[in-house]
């Protein structure tokens, strides 16, 4: 037991393999679902953790005894809570977990829309306290998963910048971004950020902005700097980001509205193509796939690497670029 004190005393990351049935686990379970559920009853924890109530009450007076400040209230809807201001220093996965740390980082890295460097230090230092079974599972995905779809490789953006506007449209906070415009045009705003939409290849920006007094759309790949401005916070309209995005890019001069009939229904479809590359609307059994593109030909690509035959029904660019592949293709055989 003074193995698992002295864990729990580090600041390092604790990382277990989601088995329930040793000791040392059930209090290491305890723990998570105290920090997750922030009050939980006997009851329910007994059921968890596959135990008796009675068992349930001797592991907290164990964390207790390791000077983990478990408090508890009796009653009809009393149970079991962490001190308030208490939190562990470990982070602590499942298996499943793990896997899902991992594959999210691999498509982060397919997609290329985050600076690979973060990607590898964060998997470095997650595989540096991962127990051998797990570790193998991480390092298994990394060198052996691979998408087989044509996905557009994203423009590469600031981790800094992301979390900012994200924070900034959550805590309900204005921005001050430098931005250069599709012409060149060089501007200072003042915005109230929506949130990130990433659609296609390219990250936007929906947010309200304060020098045109209306909403606008901007490229992430066009911000020049973002800094947190004093502005008074002007509250956006109701709106959804990825609706807006999609409404403003169809308004774009220039920019190529992909209208496609894929030949099978939506709920096949769904689960090849992401929401954040077209969208997806139900036609008579089939399904009609909506994007938006500069140049059509990664539009071309994508699509002949689907299982599904395909009408284009616009733009001519995308039909040209179909035969454009085509054509190179058969000159191959």
């Amino acid at each position: 037991m003074h193995s698992v004190y002295n864990q729990l005393r580090t600041d390092s990351v604790l990382i277990w393999c989601g088995e329930m049935y040793n000791p040392t686990t059930r209090l290491l379970s305890i723990l998570e679902l105290l920090q997750a559920r922030g009050r939980i009853s006997a009851r329910e924890l007994a059921q968890t953790l596959e135990v008796k109530e009675r068992s349930v009450r001797r592991y907290i007076t164990m964390l207790r005894d390791l000077g983990i400040p478990i408090e508890s209230e009796r009653g009809r809807y009393g149970g079991y809570s962490l001190r308030p201001g208490y939190r562990l220093p470990p982070l602590m996965f499942s298996g499943d977990e793990i896997v899902a740390v991992t594959a999210g980082l691999r498509l982060a890295q397919e997609l290329a829309s985050v600076p690979a460097l973060s990607i590898n230090s964060a998997q470095s230092k997650i595989e540096r306290v991962l127990p051998p079974e797990l570790k193998r599972r991480s390092q298994a995905l990394q060198q052996m998963w691979a998408t087989d779809a044509a996905l557009p490789r994203a423009h590469v953006i600031s981790s800094e910048w992301m979390l900012a506007i994200s924070l900034a449209a959550l805590e309900k906070r204005c921005l001050h971004i430098h931005y250069f415009s599709g012409s060149g045009a060089f501007s200072e705003r003042t915005i109230t950020p929506y949130g990130l939409v990433l659609h296609g290849p390219t990250w936007y920006l929906p947010a309200y902005c304060h020098l045109r007094g209306d909403r606008r759309t901007f490229r992430l790949d066009r911000v020049r700097s973002v800094a947190e401005s004093g502005a008074p916070y002007e509250p956006p309209a109701q709106t959804d980001p990825k609706t807006m995005v999609l409404e403003s890019l169809a308004r774009i001069p220039g920019l190529h509205e992909c209208v496609i009939i894929l030949h099978a229904p939506r709920e096949t479809v769904k689960d090849y193509i992401p929401a954040s590359l077209a969208e997806l609307e139900d036609e008579a059994g089939e399904t009609l796939m909506r994007c938006y593109a500069e140049e059509p030909l990664w539009v071309a690509r994508y699509l002949m690497q689907l299982e599904f035959p395909f009408t284009v029904r616009q733009p001519d660019a995308l039909r040209a670029a179909l035969r454009t592949l085509a054509t190179g293709i058969l000159d191959q055989l």
